[in-house]
């Protein structure tokens, strides 16, 4: 069973990157990623490369950062039919994991070249494995399993803590793109996680 990288876990791990990565434009880099996974419910084929596949990738024109929210238009998604999307994410009262912050200092340091958001330090797109590893990394250094954390548990940590919060599931479903109800699934209860 995968976990959820809720709230307080994506906080360890957005420590972590600053131990377990030396140059600060990757840690700028995976701090922006982590952040805006969870707050924008980013599937890894919506930030990453699989086999120079950039079908769902969001392109750095797709994201704008205003004064206190970044709104990413998706243009092309699981479940799309054509039809674009715009999340508005406001700045977030915990400097540490705010999407909007991790963003904008991520694009101070990013070249201004057009193409895929997140850009590795040699200017390439960020592939699925180098994105895995510095996830692994981060994990491991907090003492987390691997085993029941992917890239997917930023979705279900998201969906997870807006439950909790009282979200409606047909605003948690239109926040993470669902189609269906099958993102009821991702969300843990307390005990669920606790029973682990």
């Amino acid at each position: 069973m995968r976990l959820p990288i809720t709230s307080t876990i994506l906080n360890q791990l957005v420590d972590a990157l600053k131990q377990t990565i030396s140059n600060k434009y990757d840690q700028l880099l995976f701090k922006a990623m982590f952040t805006l996974a969870y707050h924008a419910l980013l599937r890894i084929g919506e930030m990453t490369v699989n086999n120079k596949n950039y079908n769902h990738v969001i392109s750095v024109s797709q994201a704008v950062v205003l004064h206190k929210k970044a709104v990413i238009t998706f243009m092309d998604f699981k479940h799309s039919n054509g039809k674009q999307f715009h999340l508005e994410i406001a700045k977030n009262k915990n400097d540490n994991i705010c999407a909007v912050t991790a963003l904008t200092n991520y694009l101070t340091l990013r070249n201004n070249t057009t193409g895929p958001l997140f850009l590795n330090s040699s200017g390439e797109a960020v592939s699925r494995q180098l994105f895995q590893h510095a996830l692994n990394d981060a994990l491991n250094f907090c003492g987390l399993s691997r085993a029941y954390y992917k890239p997917h548990s930023f979705r279900i940590g998201f969906a997870t803590d807006a439950s909790a919060k009282g979200l409606s599931t047909e605003t948690i479903r239109t926040l993470g793109r669902w189609k269906s109800d099958a993102f009821k699934l991702y969300i843990r209860q307390s005990g669920q996680i606790s029973n682990l």
